[in-house]
């Protein structure tokens, strides 16, 4: 039995969404969300450590809220993170974390503007080349080894790492410290990942960093931080703890959230030999699959948004306070939106109605290097394998915001 579907002693379904070691087992996670799902599209539940809120697990209903940011602002609990929340992680601290997940309207629209053009198509198209040569690094690597490899931690975690911190202008030789410090930042509940204070992993990324933008404020070069550093918001530099929120952001998110989305698209592949087949045959479906696996591994679990006036949506009433989690794991396999949801298939027609990156305002910066890297990767694997099997037990991260595949030994027949 895989570790993905032996039971877990502790499953709680009164914390679904907030236990972490609820999410080591997806199988078992599914079955309790499409039981919700069944029940209706927003579910009440009082957690000891997060309070009172409704999950939203169906597709329509996670959309009409994530449309209405005047109505559903995320505020600055835009997840449930550390012991209780945003608001109690911030009392453990000197001064006032602010990042692009946690602003709203314009001061949100800002900040974002500050990034932006180096994640619009155009962009992006202009890394591709870079990518492609990334991947091919990679399928190197799996024919070095003879076909066999721990898919996730050689291939997963260190190709979206280097792409977006060269992007930040990072050097090759600190790629694992910031691995160590992302890992130990938002993968804080899993105990091979995770250290007891995830607020020193921020505290040395910040550091980190600052020093970067000093070198770059000195010397600006044609990379991303050097964009930061000289940006300028309302003709004024950047708030120094605003741009920290930015890197923490980028660094992190840019490759934790793409690398869970590679490795548990390869272990689905791994147990769905035909759709191997299908890629290998027609490798023009990449694409098209990238937004599939997107949608079955959904590696943002949630993010939460805060009630401002009583509103009905999908036929639920919500009241001005209510805590709303919006759960992606769920919408996603949503069957009345996805027909046999819980199937990976790389040529499904409405693969791109997924909402693993989000919705609305706050939707996904990097969705589009995203994609990118997981196409690029899909393509990779369609030219160099035959076909892909599991060499051992996929493990998962214990994370209930994000989190996904950790582990994945594969034995891969080259072509």
């Amino acid at each position: 039995m895989s570790a993905a579907t032996e039971p877990i002693a502790d499953f709680r379904t009164d914390r679904l969404f907030t236990q972490p070691s609820n999410f080591t087992d997806m199988a078992r996670w599914h079955r309790a969300a499409a039981d919700l799902r069944r029940a209706g599209p927003a579910h009440h539940f009082s957690d000891r450590k997060f309070g009172e809120f409704w999950a939203v697990t169906h597709h329509d209903a996670l959309l009409e809220v994530s449309r209405q940011p005047e109505v559903f602002p995320n505020t600055k609990d835009a997840a449930f993170i550390g012991a209780g929340g945003y608001t109690e992680m911030q009392k453990d601290l000197p001064f006032e974390v602010k990042t692009l997940l946690s602003m709203d309207g314009a001061e949100h629209a800002k900040y974002r503007k500050v990034v932006i053009d180096w994640f619009k198509p155009s962009a992006i198209r202009r890394l591709q080349i870079a990518v492609d040569d990334l991947v091919a690094e990679s399928m190197n690597d799996l024919r070095e080894r003879d076909g066999e490899l721990d898919f996730a931690m050689d291939i997963a975690v260190p190709l979206p790492l280097r792409v977006i911190l060269e992007m930040l202008g990072v050097p090759r030789a600190d790629e694992p410290l910031m691995l160590r410090l992302t890992q130990e930042m938002f993968s804080a509940a899993d105990p091979e990942l995770g250290s007891d204070n995830p607020f020193e992993a921020m505290g040395e990324m910040v550091t980190y960093f600052i020093d970067l933008v000093t070198a770059r404020r000195a010397n600006p070069t044609e990379d991303l931080t050097s964009a930061i550093a000289n940006g300028t918001i309302d003709d004024e530099p950047i708030d120094m703890i605003a741009m920290m929120g930015l890197f923490a952001v980028l660094a992190s998110a840019g490759h934790d959230t793409t690398s869970f989305a590679m490795s548990g698209g390869v272990e689905e592949l791994a147990r769905r030999p035909a759709e191997v087949d299908r890629l290998r045959d027609d490798p023009t479906l990449a694409e098209n699959a990238a937004h599939e696996v997107v949608r079955i591994t959904s590696p943002v679990r949630h993010f939460t948004r805060l009630t401002q006036r009583d509103t009905e949506v999908a036929g639920h009433q919500f009241r001005v306070g209510d805590r709303i989690l919006l759960s992606y794991p769920s919408a996603n396999r949503d069957e009345r939106v996805f027909a046999d949801p819980d199937r990976l298939d790389v040529g499904r027609a409405n693969a791109t109605y997924q909402v693993g990156w989000g919705h609305g305002a706050h939707y996904c910066l990097g969705a589009r290097l995203a994609q990118m890297e997981i196409t690029s990767l899909l393509a990779g694997l369609a030219r160099e394998v035959e076909s892909i099997e599991l060499n051992g037990d996929a493990e998962w991260t214990a994370g209930h915001f994000v989190s996904g595949v950790k582990h994945l030994p594969v034995r891969c027949q080259l072509a």
